[in-house]
């Protein structure tokens, strides 16, 4: 996939499609992005009010009608989240996003199971191989030296939802991709979703049990082991050399420090300092 739309659109004429207040320049949108990392021409959006857009940039923000808007333009939203999935919803069901045609580059001395799926634009590198069955979505990069056992799913969509007004669930679309360095072992029936807007990212010398689950915009810092039956919940980050022990479960945007030890069946639910042991339901510190 990718965050470049087919043609561009003008904030008027895209409020105007659902009625929504805008305010500012009438930027004209060709691409969307997450508000931490903008560009000329991006549609974002943030809840966070206190963090104003004060660059010079040309971009469309979905905000809160108190949103401070310096420049470009704003769309007003109680709820920002809500709206910008029904906007990118749009851009990609009318407008669609630049896809690749470019076939895989695969390295001359991976190997790759015959039984295995490679989107287009994948990029695989030295010495990896991928085993039976596994699926291999658009624009995946795979480094050197790397291992990707029977049965994963990499880089296909997120769970990503958000309810409307009457509850429905919103299938917000998945745009980004996965990037995973080199010297990475990824288990049997392991799926690893791509970025909603960016990259979720696996680096170097992380080795995956089986049966893993790692959503959407995670990033999982070199030299972590996460073992058997683990979920990792949007958003994640895990540092460097940390433990996972089997069958935790990490709740979304939560940060795992260096060197943490999280034990066997533990519920994270808060931030794990760096160095320190936690466990249980929900997971405590045991030691620093």
């Amino acid at each position: 996939m990718s965050n470049e739309l087919n043609f561009p659109i003008k904030v008027s004429t895209l409020s105007e499609r659902f009625g929504f207040v805008w305010r500012g320049t009438d930027v004209e949108i060709t691409n969307v992005r997450p508000y931490s990392d903008l560009r000329n021409g991006a549609l974002c959006f943030t809840s966070d009010v206190s963090n104003p857009q004060n660059s010079s940039l040309d971009v469309v923000v979905v905000s809160l009608p108190e949103f401070d808007c310096k420049a470009g333009a704003a769309i007003e939203a109680k709820n920002p989240r809500l709206v910008f999935a029904q906007l990118l919803n749009y851009l990609d069901n009318n407008i669609g996003f630049k896809v690749s045609t470019e076939p895989p580059k695969i390295a001359e001395n991976a190997v790759i199971s015959p039984s295995a799926f490679v989107g287009r634009g994948v990029k695989i590198g030295p010495r990896t191989v991928i085993g039976h069955n596994v699926v291999i979505a658009d624009g995946v990069v795979i480094g050197a030296d790397c291992i990707v056992k029977s049965n994963s799913v990499i880089g296909e969509a997120g769970f990503g939802f958000v309810r409307d007004d009457t509850g429905v669930p919103l299938r917000m679309s998945h745009l980004g991709t996965v990037v995973i360095g080199d010297r990475v072992e990824i288990g049997s029936l392991n799926t690893v979703c791509r970025a909603t807007l960016g990259e979720t990212i696996i680096e170097n010398d992380v080795k995956i049990d089986d049966h893993v689950h790692i959503a959407h915009n995670c990033i999982i810092r070199s030299g972590a082991l996460i073992t058997a039956c683990a979920e990792l919940s949007g958003g994640v980050i895990v540092g460097r050399n940390v433990w996972i022990g089997p069958n935790s479960s990490i709740i979304e945007k939560i940060e795992i420090g260096d060197n943490a030890f999280v034990g066997i069946g533990s519920n994270v639910t808060k931030p794990v300092l760096p160095d320190s042991t936690v466990a249980g339901n929900p997971a405590r510190i045991l030691k620093k």
